[in-house]
């Protein structure tokens, strides 16, 4: 994925799991959200379902700071550019 920024490519990583668990818990908190607006529970059930939904929010955003600090692995086929200090190991 030459075509996107370097910022962007350490978010798009489709063949780590990891990446499917952030798209995974983003569209639950999105879902969770629109429940909570259409149903609008009241009293302890509120309480319950907002943390629930802000738990899922949390966890989904860790993720995505786990995915960041990861570096992304190159794809397979792709070669690796020698700089010079690699070379002179050799």
């Amino acid at each position: 994925m030459h075509f996107l920024a370097p910022s962007v490519q350490r978010l798009w990583q489709p063949r780590k799991p990891l990446f499917w668990l952030v798209i995974t818990f983003n569209v639950l908190s999105s879902a969770m959200a629109w429940v909570l607006h259409l149903a609008k529970p009241e009293g302890v059930l509120l309480v319950m379902l907002t943390l629930l939904a802000l738990t899922n929010t949390g966890v989904g955003w860790w993720l995505l700071w786990r995915l960041w600090k990861e570096t992304p692995t190159p794809p397979t086929g792709e070669k690796h550019v020698q700089s010079p200090v690699d070379q002179q190991d050799r």
